[in-house]
């Protein structure tokens, strides 16, 4: 629970100029605690001369370049920024992991654990970020990922509950164009867990492979809509985007276990549609790639839970943004 006093602003840090899905999130969080009447605003870092992203004008959120460094307000700060938190003295801390695994690829991180990590000491590099950058600088934690709040537990502390949704313009696109033919195609992220999805590329030449990259949102939705499959072995660093985009598009998801693919709460999927990737399990894979594409629109019925989960999420969020932000 966080306190909210009749004073208390709640800034929201979020890079400036910046579109991805992890500074939608803190733009939909701003939108949602204005909505809900809560006295909250965008604090862009750094300072830049329009640090409004295009995409998000939309959520029409008020912001600042800089904040009042007091005990009766709340800053709610990205693992990106985590690294920041002793320049804040006064104001309650609030780290929101929206990752776990980008927490510890964060560039600007302290010059004496960049050289640990040099050394390949990742044990003690990991150490090294949870015991000086966050256990004692920070008042309370969110995570949008069960697999990040099973993280924090490791390390002695608990973090609430906060999610997210996915663009509405995303689910309205999608709800309109249900009747739309598909096409025996294969989509798959090309900046997430590439070498291996190549591997399994390698053992299918006869499948049509679509990267999704260097799209416009809209774009990105009438490639869902025509493809049958999306697979995702990738490192999954919190509840990733582009599985649930890609259901409510009607598309067979196929992964791998790695972070929060490996829990059911944040990727409820069919079990049989999670396979580890290793080079031993390529041949199970292609045989799941290939039922789903064959055989469609059986399996597309094996989804239709996780889609329906996927609608609710934005109810849910209000919900528990009403329940951690308390009011005094």
């Amino acid at each position: 629970m966080i306190q909210i006093f009749h004073n208390t602003r709640i800034y929201v840090m979020a890079p400036s100029s910046f579109s991805s899905g992890g500074p939608e999130l803190l733009h939909q969080l701003c939108h949602k605690l204005e909505k809900l009447g809560y006295d909250a605003v965008i604090y862009y870092h750094p300072h830049a001369e329009n640090p409004v992203h295009p995409n998000f004008v939309k959520y029409n959120c008020k912001y600042v370049t800089q904040l009042e460094d007091k005990k009766e307000h709340v800053l709610v700060m990205p693992e990106t920024f985590f690294f920041m938190a002793g320049q804040f003295k006064h104001i309650r801390k609030c780290g929101w992991w929206l990752s776990v695994d980008n927490l510890f690829k964060t560039k600007e991180a302290p010059e004496h654990y960049r050289y640990i990590k040099k050394l390949g000491l990742d044990g003690m590099y990991k150490w090294a970020i949870m015991t000086g950058q966050i256990k004692g600088r920070f008042s309370y934690h969110l995570a949008q990922s069960v697999y990040a709040v099973d993280f924090i537990r490791k390390w002695g502390m608990e973090a609430g509950y906060l999610s997210d949704y996915l663009n509405d313009s995303f689910l309205q696109q999608s709800r309109a164009n249900i009747h739309q033919a598909k096409k025996p195609q294969v989509l798959y992220n090309p900046l997430k867990g590439l070498a291996f999805t190549q591997k399994i590329m390698a053992a299918m030449p006869e499948v049509k492979w679509i990267p999704i990259q260097k799209m416009t949102p809209a774009q990105v939705g009438e490639l869902l809509n025509e493809s049958m499959v999306y697979i995702d072995f990738g490192e999954h660093p919190g509840k990733d985007r582009f599985p649930r985009e890609a259901a409510i598009y009607r598309c067979c998801i196929i992964t791998g276990k790695r972070g929060s693919a490996a829990f059911q709460e944040d990727v409820p999927i069919p079990e049989k549609y999670k396979i580890e990737d290793r080079e031993e399990h390529i041949p199970a894979i292609v045989q799941m790639i290939t039922v789903c594409l064959t055989d469609y629109k059986h399996h597309i019925n094996d989804f239709e839970t996780y889609r329906e989960w996927i609608y609710g999420e934005e109810a849910g969020f209000e919900k528990d943004i009403t329940a951690l932000f308390v009011r005094s």
